[in-house]
């Protein structure tokens, strides 16, 4: 198990997390060759298999980067076998109660015999109801973090993924305050004009994506190129 992201969370730094898009082996040598902190291994809007997942941390473990999963469930069997592959932690989605951070322990708690404070446990806010419920979400004993999800808070709201909404930003701006004045670790999805701003508002989990790294960079060398 790698403890790198719980530790440097812990210690008030920051961590990028960066999501591969699915099953590739050889993306998880770039990353870490490039300096990535975490493997976010996305189970729930990516085609990655439960049975894909320990060769995905084992890769990302062996490169000295903590792997991190995101659930498309919160069944509790489910949970079971990812904490069963040897991840290093789990973002459980659409939290909206302390219950269910409640439970997420529990069953980690049970998965590790007794281990649970090892991992990386994260709830994510991202729905009308979770943004309501902060405050008990928030103050859930053993969650490490929340991170913020703005695209499908946008849904929620009834904006179809359009983070760019004045609401949207009002709600992310309100939920990520309340976050930081309360000293609770939080995260969400950044680029390199955000990253900064971001982490001087107390932001500790840089979620971005293989995609959004390479698209500017090669929008930039087609630009050089003149094609």
């Amino acid at each position: 198990m790698n403890r790198h992201a719980k530790n440097t969370i812990e210690a008030g730094r920051p961590v990028i997390a960066v999501n591969p898009g699915g099953y590739a082996m050889p993306v998880v040598d770039a990353l870490a060759k490039s300096g990535a902190d975490c493997l976010f291994i996305d189970c729930e809007r990516t085609a990655v298999s439960v049975e894909s997942v320990p060769m995905m941390a084992r890769a990302a473990q062996a490169h000295g980067l903590s792997a991190i999963v995101r659930s498309y469930s919160k069944d509790a069997a489910t949970l079971t076998r990812y904490f069963d592959c040897g991840i290093d932690g789990l973002v459980l989605p659409q939290v909206e109660s302390a219950e269910e951070c409640a439970r997420l322990r529990a069953i980690a708690r049970a998965a590790t015999r007794g281990r649970e404070g090892t991992l990386l446990l994260i709830a994510q806010i991202e729905s009308v109801d979770g943004h309501n419920r902060l405050d008990e979400i928030a103050g859930a004993p053993g969650i490490d973090l929340i991170l913020v999800g703005p695209n499908d808070l946008a849904h929620s709201m009834g904006f179809l993924g359009d983070t760019g909404r004045p609401e949207v930003i009002a709600a992310v701006d309100d939920i990520t305050a309340r976050l930081a004045a309360r000293s609770v670790p939080f995260g969400l999805p950044v680029t390199q004009e955000t990253a900064g701003l971001w982490v001087g508002r107390g932001a500790r989990f840089l979620y971005t994506t293989v995609e959004q790294l390479l698209k500017p960079a090669l929008g930039a060398l087609r630009a050089a190129a003149g094609a």
